[in-house]
């Protein structure tokens, strides 16, 4: 009995919270074209200050908001007329997953990621457009470099204003259904209609919902109000439809310091988590020194080339018939270099432990993926092609409108034919024999013909 009550008790908390909630104002945009983007990115970005830390902003408002709209807009009096415009509970689990937004650097109370992130979709309302999002962030970071955690927290952030923007678009369909109640009350009764809603009848939309009310089938009756909430049906597709775009879309690539990074072919190979830890510390010790992180990556490229690595402490001693090692890396520059110029190292540091942190055994598993794969301010090639320990490992990063690339290499006085293309998956041929799943492929004294697919820029 106790916890029927209570269990009575939350849902009547969650239905006042649900109504009583002051509601998201309905936002209305309209799509300019790119010469005028370009101008509001190029103003936006140098507007902002240098952002700040810990933001806390939270999509709660926005999601009960539209849970709210949902239930208001499936109740019987409407007859499904509403129904094909609703998102099911599954993809709305699968939206209100993406604006989980920790702490990001904000500006004016609002983190930054989230203001350009708003920018773009209002400049295209809310219609997918992948290119602007691409110049945007590009332009912010030409003016001052986005750090890897807004970098990461990119996703979350477009998914933040989505939601921000579902709210806003059945917001405008409550209207319409609470127009329609009004509008059924007055055809019944004119007289009982509440003086606020006097000047109801003098709008066309109004009198569209009357017609509809009246149980009128011509199409010149219902074509206002159908021309109407058939926008905002679009609307809502555009919103769905970017987001699944969102969903899909890699932020890493757009990190810029990534240029500098990946041209340490010890950085370029390693695994995607192991390179997230490396990026993550960066981060942290160029906002500890309160420098752009781009230029904090140049201080690094120049350390490397100025600076002996290997500045650490190494403790050996034996417990029984094991050899033990602890080594001591403070936590800034010196281990950045020290994990660029050793792949022992970039996994001690940085590879994640999955289980045991003693007694593990570190494997190195070669992969000719690149999982970071940057995009450059120049534009420049990245053959990307290593040859350690006689085994062949690629990583290239061809500059979009690159189809493909033709390169003959040396090893051991023995010269082997690399083909680069474009395709829609990625592939890796020897010969006209599809591989899979090899950890490189062995170099002798026979010439191999290899051919990479990269996956299409389109």
């Amino acid at each position: 009995m106790e916890y029927v009550i209570g269990v009575g008790v939350t849902a009547i908390f969650l239905l006042i919270y649900l109504f009583a909630k002051r509601p998201v104002k309905p936002k209305y945009v309209t799509k300019c074209d790119d010469e005028e983007f370009s101008k509001r990115a190029d103003a936006l970005v140098h507007s902002m200050d240098v952002p700040k830390k810990n933001s806390k902003i939270s999509a709660a408002g926005n999601i009960a908001d539209i849970k709210k709209c949902l239930l208001l807009l499936r109740r019987k009096r409407y007859g499904g007329e509403f129904d094909s415009y609703l998102i099911s509970k599954d993809r709305l689990k699968r939206l209100t997953s993406l604006p989980l937004i920790s702490s990001l650097p904000e500006v004016d109370g609002q983190p930054r990621a989230v203001l350009l992130a708003r920018s773009c979709l209002e400049s295209c309302a809310y219609e997918p457009c992948a290119d602007r999002v691409r110049a945007l962030l590009e332009a912010q970071n030409a003016w001052r470099t986005l750090t890897f955690a807004e970098i990461e927290g990119m996703k979350q952030a477009f998914g933040y204003v989505l939601l921000e923007a579902l709210a806003s678009a059945y917001e405008k369909l409550l209207a319409v259904a609470k127009g329609y109640d009004v509008a059924y009350e007055y055809v019944v009764s004119p007289a009982s209609v509440n003086s606020k809603y006097a000047n109801m009848p003098k709008y066309k939309l109004f009198l569209s919902l009357c017609a509809k009310a009246a149980g009128y089938k011509a199409e010149f009756y219902s074509k206002i109000y159908q021309e109407h909430v058939g926008k905002i049906g679009r609307e809502i597709e555009n919103i769905l439809a970017f987001a699944e775009d969102i969903e899909k879309t890699d932020f890493t690539k757009l990190y810029s310091p990534l240029e500098i990074y990946d041209k340490y072919e010890i950085f370029s190979s390693a695994d995607a988590a192991t390179k997230r830890n490396f990026l993550k510390l960066a981060g942290q010790i160029s906002d500890k020194e309160n420098i752009d992180e781009f230029l904090f990556a140049l201080r690094v490229d120049k350390y490397m080339h100025t600076a002996s690595s290997g500045h650490m402490s190494v403790r050996r001693f034996r417990i029984f018939k094991q050899n033990v090692s602890i080594v001591k890396q403070k936590r800034d520059m010196t281990m950045l270099g020290t994990a660029l110029s050793s792949h022992y190292f970039m996994d001690i540091y940085f590879k994640p432990v999955e289980k045991r942190f003693l007694n593990r055994s570190i494997t190195k598993i070669l992969e000719y993926e690149n999982s970071f794969e940057p995009i450059y301010k120049f534009r420049t090639v990245n053959l990307g092609i290593s040859t350690k320990g006689g085994k062949l490992r690629l990583a290239p990063a061809l500059p979009d409108g690159v189809r493909s690339a033709d390169i003959i290499f040396e090893h051991m006085g023995t010269s082997h034919s690399l083909h680069l293309k474009r395709g829609k998956e990625s592939a890796l041929y020897l010969g006209q024999t599809k591989i899979n799943g090899v950890s490189g492929i062995a170099l002798g004294d026979r010439p191999l013909d290899i051919t990479l697919i990269l996956p299409s820029d389109d």
